[in-house]
């Protein structure tokens, strides 16, 4: 068995390069498998393993070094990078440990074990329709973990159910236009393509239904999943009054760490709200999406955190602290991305794209809009839900036109299936960043997430043909 788990990932390399032999990007899906099989079986650690597929991506594929590791200079990297300095300054200020209880004192909160998983996969849902998922989840993240110190030791796989909510709440957000790129993307491409300028309204129309139906979803199998051996919720709320009560009035550490995520929770909506209000071509909406992205916003927060005052040097954050964040995880989504660019450089993400769509034949527009959602959850498996949306909704609106049928719903299709890849680790940066909690074992992420990809498939296609038609779409 031992023997058969080392060789996995050549087996893994030889079959997919053979399965590929008609495409030039052969050696990439190659690299590719046998990376997958290793973050599966976990024979060396993630971090280390997305490390190797990029120098293989450079040996093996030919892919030019600077550019096969520049994928870990892009700028969801300094993203993660000011998000993690700011949760470690929750964590350390023990301001997560005020939210936790403070939401577990709340008697509709901890009702149940279900009424828990609800209630954060409500309230990150509900945060990041307007800001970063990343960041989103980077900020729950110690919040959650405080929680389940809260309850009792013997947790079964509760833990997983908690960790998995507050990536999958997070990143199911597609409800407004400026919740995530892979909507813009799409918004821009159909009025290029058709003339169609879609509203906030008409997106939000379609939009936040699929976005409800998702975190209802969610909530249901991760309570099927995870809820059966969870710790009673309710004998968590006495304790939590208590811990709130000791903590007392707010400490300059946690003021400090309330005002960093402050500044940055308003420089992370800004640009959408001024898009939102002065709409997308105005001069100061542009200059904003121009000069203030997520990236930028968490490293000003994290910047704040070593500036303002603190008399407890206990609590205040060093650089010493500040390097205690999981780099491991940083990298891992560094591989990650540099194994979806080689994709996308190679030509084997549109190759294959357009293998399936002649393979199916499909010619109406759900059809099409079936086939190019589905290849969108797939992809985002793989790569960015950004990288994902702008190769395929391209793509579905060629095979629309190609068709003689409206793009509109295809394009749509992709925008939202771009964001509904939950699989593996590197997925989506919500999905790395509760990884690194070491709560939730890939293959329990595996699992979950196939399931959650197949009922994303369903709820949007079902969502699109219900109600495009309904808006004169």
């Amino acid at each position: 068995m031992k023997l058969v788990r080392l060789l996995s990932p050549l087996i893994a390399f030889g079959l997919a390069y053979w399965l590929l032999a008609p495409f030039d990007g052969r050696l990439v899906g190659a690299v590719f498998a046998a990376t997958v099989v290793l973050w599966i079986t976990e024979l060396l650690p993630h971090a280390m393993t997305a490390l190797l597929s990029t120098a293989a991506l450079v040996i093996i594929a030919g892919i030019e070094e600077k550019k096969a590791f520049g994928a870990y200079g892009d700028p969801i990297i300094p993203l993660f990078i000011g998000s993690f300095i700011l949760a470690k300054a929750m964590e350390t200020s023990r301001l997560s440990d005020r939210f936790a209880w403070l939401l577990l004192s709340r008697p509709w909160a901890t009702r149940s074990p279900s009424a828990l998983l609800l209630a954060l996969g409500v309230l990150t849902c509900t945060i990041s329709l307007f800001v970063s998922n990343t960041a989103t989840t980077a900020m729950f993240l110690p919040i959650g973990l405080s929680m389940l110190s809260a309850l009792r030791k013997e947790q079964g796989m509760f833990p997983i159910g908690v960790m998995l909510m507050l990536t999958w709440g997070s990143s199911v957000a597609v409800g407004v236009p400026v919740g995530t790129p892979p909507n813009l993307i799409a918004l821009a491409e159909i009025e290029k393509a058709t003339g169609v300028n879609l509203t906030f309204g008409q997106w939000m129309a379609f939009g936040m239904p699929i976005t409800i139906c998702m975190v209802l979803a969610a909530w249901l199998i991760l309570r099927f999943l995870y809820g059966k051996d969870a710790p009673p919720t309710a004998d968590a709320r006495a304790v939590a009054t208590m811990r709130l009560g000791e903590l007392g009035k707010l400490q300059p550490a946690e003021r400090n760490a309330l005002i960093a995520f402050g500044v940055a929770f308003a420089l992370w909506i800004i640009p959408d709200f001024a898009t939102v209000i002065l709409g997308p071509k105005a001069g100061a909406a542009i200059w904003l999406k121009d000069h203030l992205p997520a990236s930028i916003a968490a490293l000003v927060g994290a910047a704040l955190l070593f500036i303002l005052p603190c008399a407890d040097t206990e609590q205040k954050i060093t650089w010493k602290t500040a390097t205690q964040i999981d780099w491991g995880t940083i990298l891992l989504f560094g591989g990650g991305i540099a194994l979806g660019q080689a994709m996308f450089s190679s030509g084997l993400a549109k190759d294959l794209g357009e293998l399936a769509a002649q393979a199916s034949g499909a010619n109406s527009v759900w059809a099409i809009t079936a086939l190019v959602t589905a290849a969108a959850i797939i992809l985002s498996e793989l790569a960015s839900n950004t990288a994902a949306a702008t190769t395929l909704i391209p793509m579905a609106i060629g095979l629309a036109q190609g068709a003689g049928v409206s793009p509109i719903a295809p394009a749509l299709g992709v925008a939202l299936g771009a964001s509904l890849g939950f699989m593996l680790p590197v997925s989506t940066a919500p999905n790395a960043i509760v990884y690194s909690s070491g709560l939730v074992p890939s293959k329990q992420m595996i699992r979950a997430g196939i399931l959650l990809d197949v009922v994303g498939f369903l709820v949007t296609l079902g969502g699109l043909w219900l109600i495009l038609p309904r808006l004169g779409l």
